[in-house]
């Protein structure tokens, strides 16, 4: 099972900070726990020691029956003291690292000579009843958990036995434990929020230039800034833009000089066939010359359009849409529009879009009979779908109608065929706003053309209220008047010109609906 990992590699970083920081800082505090709790345990060792030592050396002076006064003396709340013919410690007891640690403290502070009169052990209370029974009669007083116990072999053989309690190690998960974590853990993030952010800035531009570079060669180049490797990068994605633009731009120079050099012999080939006796020759070559004549003028279209450095605007797509199936209409097209609920504001090159548009409608109008229009919203983009009513496209076919002079009609007849460029135009301008368009057959017949676009500035009823705004658009749905309008908390008051019509018809769809508005005509 893997790990769900942040996606950004500023994130990660953090994370990973953060997190190596935590395990860092348990690690640290669980040596520190071991450190303290191995000092307390020698530290006691070594005082209980000299006690013992201390003790051992004046039972010895003193006679036997007077032992009970010194171990009456001895005992007190820290402190259990027996004398016994066997010695409490056994051998055996405390192998682990805390005895191993008090018989390293019993070789510092007692000769060599006189290191096998000593046992010393650390040992839960439970396996000295005496020491647990003698704790549970002081009251007020702990029984404790665990002892040190040391057993010293007096001159008459009588063993002097000591038990006193180990102070209790701290607890390592403690509340003082979290509390210095979470401290140190806001305090590193917030500072590594800033550190990193600041790091992968770069990182951020260069992501947002490559994704740009499939849509405008004309970007401006990215700073060259942050760690070596990354200025590394952007100065080696700077010289890759500054190659492909020269390449575009060479490429678009020479097809255009070729495509514009061409109109001269083909103007002068027109004028040498008016000289043709036989008339009917002479309407094949003019015919041909017609041809010629449209393809050329096509390919200066497609390269400027390739090459088009037009201004981006935020335009309503509904008016756009609108005044492209009103001109179709008009030239005489079957063009159905539906209804668009919303405004639908993108950030498009508004002219370029429009022919793009135009080409796809007017193919579905040409070719399939009737184009149905519709819109969707897709989180962040739109979608546009043309349908139309004709026999479709075959499945390996439809990526091909998007190379420049690719016709599905092999007859070469301009009339019926077209010049094969308007899906190439159509593709590259909407690939320059980062969108695409595909083809797809439509079960219950005719072909779909899908238009992405990614750009939504924002989608809405109605206009803001109460704040200064401004909207524009370049037509309205009627596609017959320019008009803008500001609103600062009021009506808006648009300004509208276009040939003298009734400036209502595209009412419904340049304002909201209940304005009530006052009209200029210019």
């Amino acid at each position: 099972m893997k790990l769900p990992l942040p996606d950004t590699m500023a994130a990660r970083a953090l994370a990973l900070l953060v997190v190596g920081l935590a395990v860092t800082h348990l690690v640290s505090n669980l040596f520190y726990a071991t450190d303290r709790e191995s000092a307390l345990l020698t530290a006691g060792g070594g005082s209980v020691i000299q006690w013992v030592a201390t003790t051992g050396a004046f039972a010895d002076a003193v006679a036997p029956d007077e032992w009970s006064k010194v171990i009456a003396a001895s005992n007190s709340a820290d402190r259990f003291v027996t004398i016994t013919d066997d010695p409490v410690v056994d051998i055996s007891t405390g192998t682990d690292w805390r005895g191993a640690a008090l018989q390293r403290e019993l070789g510092r502070h007692v000769p060599a000579e006189r290191l096998e009169n000593y046992r010393i052990a650390f040992a839960p209370t439970r396996i000295v009843p005496q020491a647990l029974s003698y704790w549970a009669t002081q009251g007020g007083s702990e029984t404790p958990k665990e002892l040190i116990l040391v057993s010293l072999r007096l001159n008459s053989d009588k063993w002097l036995n000591v038990a006193t309690p180990v102070q209790a190690p701290p607890q390592f998960f403690s509340k003082r434990l979290w509390l210095s974590m979470a401290v140190m853990l806001i305090a590193v993030t917030l500072i590594s929020v800033l550190i990193v952010r600041r790091m992968t800035e770069p990182l951020k531009h260069l992501s947002q230039a490559a994704e740009k570079l499939g849509t405008d060669v004309q970007g401006p180049a990215i700073p060259e800034t942050g760690p070596q490797e990354v200025r590394r990068t952007a100065q080696a994605f700077n010289v890759m833009q500054n190659r492909i633009r020269r390449f575009v731009e060479d490429r678009t120079q020479m097809l255009g000089a070729i495509a514009h050099d061409l109109g001269t012999p083909i103007t002068r080939l027109r004028l040498r066939a008016e000289f043709v006796e036989d008339t009917g020759l002479r309407g094949k070559i003019l015919r041909d010359l017609d041809d010629m004549q449209h393809m050329v003028a096509s390919t200066l279209a497609f390269i400027r359009e390739d090459a088009a450095s037009e201004p981006q605007a935020t335009v309503d797509l509904r008016s756009l849409l609108g005044r492209v199936c009103d001109d179709i209409k008009d030239a005489g097209g079957d063009v159905e529009l539906a209804e668009i609920e919303r405004w639908v504001l993108i950030d498009c090159r508004p002219i370029a879009l429009r022919r793009a548009l135009g080409n796809l409608i007017e193919n579905a109008v040409k070719y399939g009979e009737a184009a149905r229009v519709s819109v969707r919203l897709e989180a962040g983009r739109v979608l546009i779908l043309i349908d139309d009513r004709g026999p479709g496209i075959p499945r390996d076919r439809r990526e091909g109608v998007f190379q420049p002079f690719h016709r599905l009609e092999d007859s070469r007849n301009r009339e019926t065929g077209g010049t094969g460029l308007g899906l190439a135009v159509a593709r590259t301008i909407v690939c320059a706003h980062g969108g695409d368009i595909t083809l797809n057959n439509r079960p219950e017949g005719g072909l779909r053309a899908q238009l992405r676009l990614p750009r939504i500035v924002r989608t809405a009823a109605e206009p803001d209220k109460g704040k200064d705004a401004a909207v524009s658009s370049p037509v309205n749905a009627a596609g017959k008047y320019r008009f803008s309008w500001k609103t600062a908390g009021r009506d808006p008051h648009p300004v509208a010109k276009g040939r003298k019509m009734p400036i209502q018809r595209g009412l419904d769809t340049c304002l909201p609906e209940g304005r009530t508005t006052q009209w200029k005509t210019l």
